[in-house]
């Protein structure tokens, strides 16, 4: 099994992805989730994002981590999102960067 490309506490790796995440956190989950899924961000991300930013932060952190075979377990996740959540989408974030996955985030290439 793999590991996170960065480590939890490494936000300030990238400050522009940094300050993204913090000023806009819902927008880079939507991003990222629609990333995840091979696809553009569409209105449905939004709606689902808006309503439960928790439930589909821990979904889509579920989702990398599947996809990208990096160990951990559902309810490790949610409590991740749970006390860390601006942390996690950075590193959500970084790891679909490093992956080559675009745009792995908002205002990203």
């Amino acid at each position: 099994m793999a590991n996170w490309e960065q480590g939890l506490c490494d936000c300030t790796s990238d400050i522009r992805v940094c300050c993204i995440s913090y000023l806009w956190p819902q927008l880079q989950v939507m991003q990222q989730r629609a990333t995840v899924d091979g696809r553009q961000c569409e209105i449905t991300d939004c709606i689902f994002t808006a309503l439960c930013f928790p439930c589909v932060t821990c979904l889509t952190r579920s989702q990398i981590r599947e996809k990208h075979g990096i160990e951990g377990s559902g309810v490790m996740d949610c409590l991740t999102v749970c006390y860390c959540t601006l942390c996690v989408i950075h590193q959500q974030t970084m790891q679909l960067q490093a992956k080559g996955e675009k745009p792995s985030g908002l205002f990203m290439n």
